[in-house]
């Protein structure tokens, strides 16, 4: 369906911007004789104009489209990564890593830290460092 709105829309529009350019390019030159001239504005009127249009408002609902499946695929990682958390917060009493959440989420240290930098501002936790020198966030349960 998607496809087709596509080519529908650039057909739409290869065809309406053109023609409209040259029939108002044709009923702007003086030269041209009042009948032509008549003809151009009902061209323009039964023709390209609504074409133009049409072509227009495909394009753009395409765009709308894109965007709300955008915002469903970031809200849909925003819930896994949310998932993710809890599970690792429920399965280490509240204590987690960047490389934790890193690993399980699958995703980059670099995310993982924004992720949990955020969430431990959210959540008041608290910080220690392990033996090994990694930050630990403490989230209370």
């Amino acid at each position: 369906m998607k496809l087709i709105k596509k080519i529908l829309a650039i057909c739409f529009l290869l065809f309406g911007i053109p023609f409209s350019a040259v029939m108002i390019i044709e009923f702007l030159n003086p030269k041209t004789p009042a009948q032509e001239k008549q003809n151009d504005v009902a061209a323009l009127t039964i023709l390209t104009i609504p074409s133009t249009i049409l072509g227009g408002w495909l394009s753009w609902s395409l765009v709308q489209q894109n965007r709300k499946q955008q915002a469903l695929l970031v809200e849909s990682e925003q819930q896994r990564l949310q998932l993710v958390f809890l599970e690792l917060i429920e399965q280490n009493a509240g204590r987690i890593t960047v490389l934790q959440l890193a690993k399980n989420a699958e995703i980059s240290t670099q995310s993982a830290k924004e992720y949990l930098d955020e969430k431990a501002k959210e959540l008041n936790a608290s910080f220690e460092v392990n033996d090994d020198g990694n930050v630990l966030y403490r989230f209370s349960l």
